[in-house]
């Protein structure tokens, strides 16, 4: 049984270590049976003295595309071995240059026929498998350039926190949520005006009875958060008091939560949406820009009838269904 292989590509990292260390390894037996006395792990910053030096640590992480430690450590165990010699650099006493020392340069002699046998040996065993490997590696390396693999797991982390996310419209049950929600992040980055509690406590007669909706997030069976679309006229709408709970934030429910917003106004025939946030909430802006939000600096959008200080974001729907931005998806 091999765990490894059947994992398929969730163990990826672990077989390219596997068959790494695998490859070291043969590597360190035939540096000590030919008594040379060098490591495999050391090879490309050896060779790379060898082409040309003095290097700084910084030029060598760079161009072999290792970390700046990495390659602290190696030097620092080549030193150790007398195949490496290190000083300060007079124009830059911060910079460490790095050279080989006199039996370094004369171990490379000696290893050069070695590293001729390990590269014929290389391609012998690329050739019964039939796959241009380097060719491979240097097309997964290019691709990893566009997009590391964290930022790709994240979108899938994303992704499928955005799925777990249900919208369910609003119950005169879920009244107290609405509610709960706002006063959370009212109270802990500004104070509860009299036009939010008007709204607070009567969501039917503030927003339901003129054409608006309320929308609640559910995660895991629990209500999260809360959004609602306030009509204005029949092309204008506002998205309003959107809160999710701060344990529920990072897990994509305001995002679903715009979304479904988004989606109700463009279904009702909407032509724009606006929204009042202040500068103090980064997190919330960061997602309306997104989300195609942008700063309107008209002095009608500027008005606010809250004393807290406000911006006005406006999304031009029209513009959105021709760029084909967002999926919209909203239960």
């Amino acid at each position: 049984m091999d765990l490894i292989r059947q994992l398929g590509l969730l163990a990826l990292a672990s077989r390219l270590k596997r068959l790494s260390d695998r490859l070291m390894r043969d590597g360190s037996c035939i540096y000590r049976e030919q008594r040379l006395d060098f490591e495999p792990r050391w090879f490309t910053v050896f060779y790379l003295l060898s082409q040309k030096s003095p290097l700084a640590v910084t030029k060598i992480a760079r161009e072999l595309r290792v970390s700046h430690p990495a390659v602290n450590q190696v030097a620092n165990a080549m030193e150790k071995a007398g195949l490496l010699v290190s000083q300060k650099d007079k124009a830059d006493e911060r910079k460490r240059l790095l050279s080989l020392s006199p039996s370094g340069k004369v171990l490379v002699t000696k290893l050069k026929p070695v590293w001729n046998d390990f590269k014929l040996a290389a391609g012998e065993l690329l050739a019964e498998s039939g796959v241009d490997l380097l060719e491979v590696l240097d097309r997964i390396e290019n691709s990893l350039d566009d997009a590391e693999m964290y930022d790709r797991i994240k979108t899938q982390i994303k992704k499928r926190q955005l799925e777990e996310v249900e919208i369910i419209d609003y119950k005169p049950k879920y009244r107290k949520y609405f509610k709960e929600l706002n006063l959370e992040w009212l109270r802990k980055y500004f104070s509860v005006e009299p036009l939010d509690e008007k709204i607070l406590s009567d969501p039917e007669g503030e927003i339901l009875r003129h054409g608006g909706r309320i929308f609640f997030a559910r995660l895991e069976g629990k209500i999260v958060g809360t959004a609602a679309l306030i009509r204005h006229d029949k092309n204008a709408y506002e998205l309003a008091k959107m809160a999710v709970t701060e344990k529920a934030q990072g897990r994509q429910a305001g995002k679903r939560l715009a979304l479904a917003v988004i989606e109700k106004a463009r279904s009702r025939g909407a032509s724009t949406i606006s929204l009042n946030t202040s500068t103090k909430l980064a997190v919330a802006n960061s997602l309306y820009r997104q989300l195609g939000f942008v700063q309107t600096h008209s002095e009608a959008d500027q008005s606010s009838s809250y004393k807290r200080p406000t911006i006005t974001l406006k999304l031009d729907i029209e513009a959105l269904k021709k760029t084909k931005k967002h999926k919209i998806g909203g239960k």
